[in-house]
């Protein structure tokens, strides 16, 4: 009998997890995983040259990652990710001046040795090996990230950085695709299958109400043990708050950047943050007002690239990733439809599968012949 796909599937993941075990390597002495912040410690996790360079199509100049990096780590920041905004691998996607080994240099020279630094990986486009040459170059952590629907994706991944000495975090990107019950539900398959140092939830689209953000970290702080985060976009202009609700229901760890630089609409604004932080507890963690002097001095000054806010709303309404707006533009344009009606018609299979530009032109095509 022929077997099925998803058990071919499952022996294929059980053969690549085999593999990494037949290359695993003894951990150096001095390498060891990084705790993870208890929650209420409220730690926030800085982003600004990973993620914020999206927005300079990541091309940001030396001058300006060695200031951010000399200055946030400076104003306390313990935790600070580096690398090609798209992570590891993403100059294979994005071209970069600047190699994943060379922003472990850059990072070892310009970062205290007491801060915990790493980089992001997508499991879709990276191999668990891609890991180790970064290990040896002296990253901390890594975050494995993959949407809600293909999460099974992080297994190896996980497995490999565990065996490298590195702290490492899961992120289940486009978390708004489940309500609650059923992102919690993953979530506790990822802990019980391979135990991450910290799990986060990921609203990539820009969606999520505070309620919403403090009904699911409230839930998921109960029945899992893994340390959680967050990690919000700015569609609504709800990252900071969906922030807050995260770290006042259980979320040990935010993400946040430097005016909010990021993809499209941006994050969780960095210096707002650790003021709202300073305000709510009666204490300074940060220097917030370094961090607001950097954020005047030097982010905003920039040369961005521009964002379209009407496409920034309706991709938060509608369940679409930015990545996928310049697809719908041309494929509205293309079959004489508004955005919010191709949104629309896209929707129900957005929150089934991760979408390309060939199923969008379906789609619109499809819509417009059936009107």
């Amino acid at each position: 009998m022929t077997a099925s796909p998803l058990f071919r599937a499952h022996l294929m993941r059980a053969s690549r997890r085999q593999q990494v075990t037949n290359k695993q390597r003894v951990m150096p002495m001095n390498q060891r995983r990084t705790p993870i912040p208890q929650p209420h410690q409220h730690t926030i996790m800085d982003c600004t040259v990973r993620d914020g360079a999206y927005s300079v199509n990541f091309q940001f100049d030396m001058k300006t990652i060695e200031t951010l990096l000399a200055e946030i780590s400076a104003a306390g920041l313990e935790w600070i990710e580096v690398g090609h905004g798209l992570g590891i691998r993403g100059n294979t996607i994005a071209e970069s001046h600047i190699t994943d080994l060379e922003w472990c240099g850059i990072a070892s020279r310009h970062l205290p040795e007491s801060c915990n630094w790493g980089m992001f990986a997508v499991a879709d486009y990276t191999s668990p090996d891609d890991l180790e040459p970064l290990a040896d170059a002296g990253m901390k952590y890594t975050r494995i990230g993959s949407d809600m629907t293909s999460y099974e994706n992080v297994y190896d991944h996980v497995a490999r950085a565990k065996e490298l000495g590195l702290t490492v975090f899961v992120n289940l990107m486009k978390s708004h695709v489940h309500d609650t019950e059923k992102a919690v539900e993953i979530a506790a398959r990822i802990e019980d299958s391979c135990e991450p140092d910290g799990l986060y939830f990921v609203d990539s689209v820009g969606q999520f109400l505070p309620e919403r953000t403090a009904q699911l970290f409230g839930e998921a702080s109960r029945r899992l043990k893994t340390p959680l985060g967050f990690h919000g976009h700015n569609n609504l202009g709800l990252a900071n708050a969906n922030s807050l609700a995260a770290m006042n229901n259980g979320a040990s760890i935010v993400d946040c950047t430097l005016a909010g630089l990021g993809r499209d609409a941006g994050n969780a604004v960095l210096e707002h943050m650790a003021a709202v932080l300073e305000l709510q507890e009666g204490k300074r963690t940060y220097n917030t007002d370094a961090l607001a002097h950097t954020s005047e001095h030097c982010v905003s000054r920039l040369e961005t690239l521009k964002a379209d806010r009407e496409l920034q709303v309706l991709g938060a309404i509608y369940g679409l990733h930015s990545k996928n707006f310049p697809a719908i533009t041309a494929a509205a344009e293309k079959h004489s439809l508004s955005p919010m009606q191709l949104m629309e018609a896209v929707k129900p299979t957005a929150y089934q599968k991760d979408l390309s530009t060939a199923d969008i032109e379906a789609i619109a095509k499809s819509f417009r012949e059936t009107e």
